[in-house]
């Protein structure tokens, strides 16, 4: 079965709506979406730390920008300045449960 792909993505409110071509719809928290970031830095900091960020920890953070990279990923600017995670269309749809 092929990867399904988003066939619209908008903002609501604080939050980033993709609708997917299976007719999944899924709501991303920015604060859910920072502390999850796949970009190296955080990935080593969630693989050796006893207590990983939360996403409580950037409760504040909002969404500055969500660029396409590619057909296959986004690159997403928080409000803390942080931007060097790309998320995959991979990732992105297996998180589409954790809100």
């Amino acid at each position: 079965m092929p990867m399904p792909r988003p066939t619209s993505l908008r903002m609501d409110g604080p939050d980033l709506v993709i609708e997917w071509n299976d007719g999944t719809v899924a709501r991303y928290s920015p604060h859910r979406l920072r502390a999850l970031c796949p970009c190296a830095s955080c990935a080593e900091l969630r693989s050796h730390s006893t207590d990983p960020p939360s996403p409580d920890r950037f409760s504040n953070v909002t969404f500055r920008q969500v660029t396409p990279v590619g057909n296959y990923a986004y690159q997403i600017t928080f409000s803390d300045g942080h931007n060097t995670g790309i998320y995959t269309l991979d990732y992105l749809y297996r998180l589409r449960n954790l809100e």
